[in-house]
């Protein structure tokens, strides 16, 4: 790939089931590829796991996403990100990282996640089963790969039945590649809204779920916070990090 063919990102997949032929050449061909991003900002693509090892390792390059020029991959990330008063842990650099990332490790042990497997089970099963009684052919990623992290995270925030459905519809907007700037900023602020209203509810009747402990735990421990709340929730939905399958 030369200078004068700057690649766009992000690269469409032709297929499904491999990476774009641009991402293989840009591994093969260079350490550090200038590319344009949404908005016809450059930012380099390390594609090399040595390269990106030593980036993420450097504490001379930054995770904040509130620093001028963030190069974010999906259209409109800037204008979603407007919308949120505190940094969620991805956008944090060393030493606040890792004391973000402290005040939850706890509720992600073995014995914590083994005790979820079970409703985890019932969800998938539930989720083949439609899948297997609906049209065919289906579409495995819309039908079983999104939901499943979206209902599991519903029961991690203890987000109740009632409320599945339109928490999906807001994180699922979010995931979605073909969802306009618009819509995806107006989901955004939707699920907010809903997190904090679910946060503001489990301050009043903290139940046993990851949000509830975390009010007691940091309540506690005389520091906590209602909007660095609602970012651990917002953080935590499948809508910030779409999944890999």
């Amino acid at each position: 790939m030369t200078a004068t063919e700057e690649l766009r990102m992000p690269v469409a997949r032709t297929c499904p089931f491999a990476q774009p032929e641009q991402y293989v050449r840009m591994r093969e061909e260079s350490a550090l590829t200038r590319v344009q991003i949404p908005g016809g900002k450059q930012a380099w693509v390390a594609a090399r796991h040595e390269e990106a090892r030593q980036i993420l390792g450097d504490r001379r390059f930054s995770s904040d996403r509130f620093l001028p020029n963030f190069p974010f991959l999906a259209e409109g990330g800037a204008a979603i990100l407007t919308n949120t008063r505190q940094k969620a842990m991805i956008g944090m650099d060393a030493p606040e990282h890792g004391e973000a990332r402290r005040e939850v490790l706890g509720e992600f042990t073995v014995k914590r996640v083994e005790a979820m497997r079970p409703r985890i089970q019932e969800i998938v099963d539930g989720l083949i089963d439609e899948l297997l009684a609906g049209p065919k052919p289906a579409d495995l990623v819309e039908k079983l790969s999104l939901p499943v992290p979206s209902l599991v995270i519903c029961e991690l925030l203890g987000v109740p039945y009632a409320d599945h459905d339109y928490f999906q519809e807001r994180t699922m907007a979010l995931i979605r590649r073909s969802t306009s700037i618009e819509d995806r900023k107006k989901a955004s602020e939707e699920l907010r809204e809903y997190l904090s209203g679910l946060v503001a509810a489990k301050e009043k009747d903290p139940a046993d779920d990851l949000l509830g402990r975390q009010i007691v735990k940091r309540r506690e421990e005389g520091k906590y916070d209602h909007d660095a709340m609602i970012g651990l929730a917002f953080l935590l939905s499948p809508g910030t990090r779409p999944p890999r399958t």
